[in-house]
């Protein structure tokens, strides 16, 4: 009897060996959660980060699908969810508080610099939009956004003081803010702004040294040559213009003759180099081909050849050149960063005020200021940790990817914004200004551009006769008393109509004082 269980005793054995050896069966993964980004980013940025966080995701159990809204870029995305938040706000006030609707409340809800019942009671409350984060834009935007109430603490600053701080992320650093000290927002990468030029139009007009400064562009050589964008529709072409305002600025302050008021050197100084960036924004302006809606589109028409230069972001040329070398084999397009003439701005993520999917949305935040996302943002495509398409290059926020073991692995290692010599920002001179230089730029040389283009022709042909050149150079329309004074008033007021008729006046006397300029140049005056 023992004899014939023996072969029974080996059969079970060999069958409970795969069983034995087979993987436990795997936890069910959570059923597909949904996080509602808005963004000004664009399809690459986008699929990567959306890939690495499901990646990230799934090792946690968990399915995740990103709704992304997209209205345009960040002045699109700013009115964008400032009018979702009114609309939700006056559902709230109507409905749960049971009060009647009125253009007073909208201008109360609107407006955070006046207190209100309208202000403090959406202050007091949990209202949302139905959207998590507001991922991407300049600093200064999510500034504005915070102070309006509709950012709020995610907590990752207190939580995470390895990452901000001290020994991580610094709070500010060349005057640029790089996080909330509130914890509303926080930087995600670094961006500075250049020049992007094609070699081989440069050599086409006869220019044999690429525009290597912001004066550069200004040059009668170019003329018709330059793709810029229209500030009043990107924050990023407003940043751009701001850093050759702040560059003369600084520069007028080095040159100052010291006093014994400090206050009353800088001043004078800030006036000055509004002035002379004012008459250097008109030269470079007069330079335009035109003035695009789209700060991405700038560098794709110079890869094309449309336009020799331009003013652009970093990453927006540098992604470009490389697909134009991949496609071509050659390296036409490049960049450079202006010596002195540019700061590195943050380029943030913020938790938005009644958040649907609130906890998802702050462990994507914290997956793109971890050391996983800075890769993401820095390395090269196929690297251990980087993208898995597209090599975004981006400048990582978090200094400990700049450690020298990570430059085999960055796209761009020579580049090292904290320890740069580069601009020293300084908000208090041109901070609350954004508006304004957007305003200043569209009076002088987008809504004026025929007059523009035609005074700087005249110019040209008449070898520069000082009175004409005087007068095209007269910035009083627009100097920094006017800009701090009325015209800042008028884009803070409530009525549109008050900006409307202060626009159109500035446009009317600025073509004529092209047309002057045109009449004092055939006259060889």
């Amino acid at each position: 009897m023992r004899r014939s269980l023996v072969p029974l005793a080996i059969l079970l054995a060999t069958l409970a060996v795969p069983l034995a050896l087979r993987p436990r069966r795997a936890e069910p993964i959570a059923a597909q959660e949904t996080l509602v980004i808005l963004s000004p980013h664009n399809e690459v940025i986008r699929f990567e980060f959306e890939r690495g966080f499901q990646k990230h995701m799934r090792a946690r159990r968990r399915q995740v699908r990103i709704d992304w809204r997209l209205p345009g870029g960040t002045s699109e995305v700013s009115r964008f969810l400032a009018s979702e938040y009114l609309a939700s706000f006056e559902r709230y006030w109507t409905n749960e508080l049971g009060r009647p609707w009125s253009a007073g409340v909208a201008r109360g809800f609107a407006d955070p610099h006046e207190p209100s019942a309208a202000r403090e009671a959406f202050l007091r409350s949990n209202v949302g939009c139905g959207i998590d984060l507001l991922f991407g834009g300049g600093s200064i935007e999510f500034i504005k956004h915070a102070a309006a109430g509709v950012l709020v603490d995610s907590g990752l600053v207190r939580q995470h003081p390895d990452l901000f701080g001290p020994q991580g992320i610094p709070q500010t650093f060349a005057g640029e803010p790089y996080w909330d000290a509130a914890g509303r927002w926080l930087g995600t990468c670094l961006s500075g702004y250049g020049i992007c030029f094609n070699r081989d139009v440069l050599r086409r007009i006869g220019q044999r040294s690429a525009p290597a400064s912001w004066p550069a562009l200004a040059e009668p050589a170019l003329f018709g040559q330059l793709a810029l964008t229209d500030p009043t529709r990107s924050g990023a072409g407003v940043k751009t213009f701001e850093m050759l305002i702040q560059q003369q600025m600084t520069e007028a302050l080095g040159s100052a003759a010291s006093g014994p008021n400090a206050a009353d050197v800088e001043r004078r100084a800030v006036e000055q180099g509004w002035t002379r960036s004012l008459r250097l924004i008109r030269r470079i302006g007069a330079n335009a081909r035109y003035f695009s809606d789209a700060h991405g589109k700038i560098v794709l028409d110079i890869a094309q050849g449309d336009a020799a230069a331009g003013m652009c972001i970093d990453f927006f040329a540098r992604f470009q050149s490389d697909v134009v070398e991949q496609q071509s084999g050659q390296r036409r397009l490049d960049f450079v960063l202006p010596r002195g003439g540019t700061s590195f701005g943050a380029d943030p993520i913020a938790l938005l005020r009644g958040a649907p999917h609130r906890e998802l949305g702050i462990e994507f935040m914290r997956f793109v200021v971890s050391d996983a996302g800075q890769k993401i943002w820095s390395f090269q495509r196929g690297t251990p940790g980087g993208p898995e398409r597209f090599s975004l290059r981006r400048l990582p926020i978090s200094p400990r990817l700049y450690a020298p073991e990570h430059d085999a692995f960055r796209s761009d290692p020579k580049e090292h914004p904290y320890s740069a010599q580069g601009l020293a920002y300084r908000e208090a001179w041109t901070g609350s200004l954004f508006s304004s230089i957007a305003l200043v730029v569209r009076v002088m040389c987008i809504d004026s551009a025929d007059e523009l283009r035609e005074a700087f022709a005249a110019l040209q042909r008449a070898g520069f006769p000082p009175r004409a050149t005087a007068a095209f150079d007269d910035v009083s329309l627009l100097d920094y008393a006017a800009v701090t004074g009325p015209i800042r008033r008028a884009l803070r007021a409530s009525d549109p109509l008050e900006q409307t008729q202060l626009s159109n006046r500035l446009i009317r006397e600025q073509r004529a004082q092209y047309r002057r300029v045109v009449e004092l140049a055939k006259a060889g005056r």
